[in-house]
């Protein structure tokens, strides 16, 4: 009954509603195909000026992607030096323990998002397909989603 009662709730009509994750969502979205809610940005200055940690943390987040977009690994260092004594300190001591690992995806064009992504569909059709299916099953689901795009696959050899 309690929760019933909590949806009947509503919010006066002059009352804006904006919640944290949307928020964030709408501040650290670096594409600019991607639309953003009307009404934070209209009202993003009235809650720029109320919280502050919003500028600052938004500030944190766009200089640390475009120093991992860049090609100058040294701005890394002047971020973690910056940073460090701040709210996000642990993020810069996990920074400093990886950080050749960091300096080499920053200064490099090679990455593995290819695997990754063949890695996570495959993860996805094994979910789907747990707990009714046998090997046998999976490896056909597997067949068919990775190789429907291949010139010399034909459907009946699945059957």
């Amino acid at each position: 009954m309690y929760g019933m009662r909590l949806m009947d709730q509503r919010y006066p009509d002059d009352v804006i509603v904006i919640r944290r994750n949307e928020l964030l969502k709408h501040i650290l979205t670096n594409d600019p195909k991607k639309e953003k809610d009307k009404v934070i940005s209209e009202n993003l200055d009235i809650i720029q000026k109320k919280f502050p940690t919003i500028t600052w943390v938004a500030d944190a987040f766009h200089e640390f992607h475009e120093i991992l977009m860049g090609d100058e690994p040294g701005k890394i260092d002047r971020y973690i030096e910056k940073y460090d004594d701040s709210e996000l300190s642990s993020f810069c001591n996990s920074l400093k323990k990886d950080i050749a690992s960091v300096r080499n995806a920053i200064s490099m064009d090679v990455n593995s998002g290819f695997v990754e992504g063949n890695n996570n569909k495959f993860k996805l059709i094994k979910r789907m397909v747990y707990g009714r299916s046998k090997i046998v099953n999976l490896t056909q689901k597997c067949k068919l989603t990775f190789l429907l795009n291949t010139e010399d696959f034909i459907l009946m050899d699945l059957i």
